[in-house]
């Protein structure tokens, strides 16, 4: 290595120069919206829609439990087909069956 050059890992330039750029936190993300209370929008349709949701998680899930297809459980419910596999593959990230949680995973 020649005598002009420098290692950058061993310059000590390297290592101060990094702490003075901005550390960004939580707070930089938050907008007014998220300030004024209810940044859910949770509306009386939507707690209704949650409801039934969760019901067709419930139904879907106790069927699929019993080794039905989704086709079978489509036909039993009146679901639509796609639904029902959207509430399947949702569920199979919880192992505790979490019907609320799998219901706002569809709703997502």
């Amino acid at each position: 290595m020649l005598k002009d050059e420098k290692d950058w890992e061993l310059s000590e330039d390297y290592y101060t120069g990094q702490d003075s750029e901005k550390k960004l936190s939580l707070e930089d993300f938050i907008t007014e919206q998220d300030l004024e209370g209810n940044s859910l929008n949770i509306s009386p349709q939507s707690d209704e829609l949650l409801k039934k949701t969760i019901e067709d998680v419930h139904q879907v899930l106790a069927l699929a439990k019993d080794g039905m297809s989704i086709e079978k459980i489509a036909e039993l419910t009146g679901l639509d087909e796609k639904y029902v596999y959207d509430i399947q593959v949702c569920a199979q990230g919880f192992r505790e069956d979490d019907e609320i949680a799998v219901a706002h995973l569809v709703l997502g």
